[in-house]
């Protein structure tokens, strides 16, 4: 997340190519932030770090000054450090250490070392801890982009004022469909979907239709109960829905699911079955597709092209592309990206005469 530009590998922007008014000089960058899909560069000026303008994009293998997300507010004090270093001392801008550590997530762990590992730290399925830095907004002052507050095992809402979506209109960071539109977003969408609600469900909206309610219901609808160690926790003392740390390996690959949707979801969308809809089989084995390529499309782009998924879980029809122009469920994987919108959207609707809102089990199908 955050490197020096001198250590091996870390550079992946090209310096030498022929790029006019680039707006700094190579040895100024000092830093070098991210590298997965796109990299930009902070430098260091009278002990404060600076960023400087452009972005690689990594992908198409040119830079980009255009819609820079840091440009209005280049302070990295203000705007990156929160989420790019550990320990920041906001006041002075002085850091413990660069990029997500230990304690960014586990909260200060000195005691912990001391007593090799007999004093406690953080250590929970609590999803404000991901929340704190997958999120958008401002600290309630305006200064901060990021909850200089928050502590692993706090309340990430008490000091910060999340950019939430304005349904209806599209905005710098959200479709107007409430769709992600930018990254660092997914705590904000993950809460508006069934993941996150999928304990309080249980608890409070379930119909009894595939019998009564038991602890080993938690093993699809509890972070708790899935992510436990040890003895499983009963019923009535979960705490968590489906956070992030239940589908992605948060100490290693994150592209890497820990569980496939499958794992829940056993017996699919009523949609899938050919004996339900034989007209047109979602996820044929030719379209290389999986559940995310549909029920959570890449809606996000990162280095001039869409990489992230939507994190609030549900199809997107082809008339909402034509609306806010997000990426719709059918132009996904390898299917279809080639057809517009509209010929889509009337296909669509007489293969899912539902609508864009397709019920996973409806009732009455079992």
């Amino acid at each position: 997340m955050m490197r020096p530009v001198d250590a091996p590998g870390v550079t992946i922007a090209d310096f030498d190519s022929e790029t006019p008014g680039l707006g700094f000089d190579r040895k100024e960058a000092v830093w070098a932030i991210g590298g997965k899909w796109e990299q930009q560069f902070m430098g260091v000026e009278a002990g404060h770090e600076t960023l400087l303008p452009g972005v690689w994009l990594r992908s198409a293998k040119r830079w980009d000054f255009k819609g820079w997300d840091g440009w209005q507010v280049p302070d990295p004090l203000r705007r990156c450090h929160g989420c790019h270093t550990v320990g920041l001392d906001a006041d002075t801008g002085v850091f413990v250490e660069p990029n997500i550590g230990c304690e960014s997530c586990h909260g200060p762990g000195e005691w912990h070392v001391e007593t090799h590992g007999l004093g406690r730290i953080f250590d929970g399925n609590d999803v404000q801890v991901c929340g704190q830095c997958h999120t958008r907004g401002q600290t309630k002052s305006g200064e901060y982009f990021f909850p200089v507050s928050y502590r692993p095992g706090g309340d990430l809402d008490a000091g910060f004022a999340h950019d939430k979506p304005s349904l209806g209109q599209n905005s710098t960071f959200w479709y107007g469909n409430g769709r992600e539109r930018k990254r660092h977003q997914e705590y904000t969408a993950w809460k508006s979907g069934g993941h996150s609600q999928s304990l309080e469900n249980l608890r409070r909206g379930y119909d009894g239709r595939f019998g009564e309610v038991s602890s080993d219901c938690l093993g699809c609808h509890s972070a708790d109960y899935i992510r436990a160690t040890g003895p499983k926790p009963p019923f009535e003392s979960a705490r968590s829905g489906i956070t992030c740390n239940v589908c992605h390996n948060v100490h290693g690959q994150l592209d890497e699911l820990r569980l496939g949707c499958d794992g829940c979801h056993i017996d699919g969308a009523y949609y899938h079955l050919p004996s339900r809809n034989a007209s047109h089989v979602a996820c044929p084995p030719e379209a290389d597709t999986g559940c995310t390529d549909c029920h959570m499309p890449k809606s996000v782009k990162i280095g001039g092209v869409f990489a992230l998924h939507d994190h609030s879980p549900g199809v997107i029809a082809p008339s909402e592309t034509q609306s806010w122009g997000t990426p719709s469920s059918c132009s996904q994987g390898g299917c279809h990206a080639s057809q517009t919108p509209q010929a889509l959207q009337e296909l669509f609707e007489v293969y899912y005469p539902t609508g864009s809102h397709i019920d996973l089990i409806p009732a009455g199908v079992r």
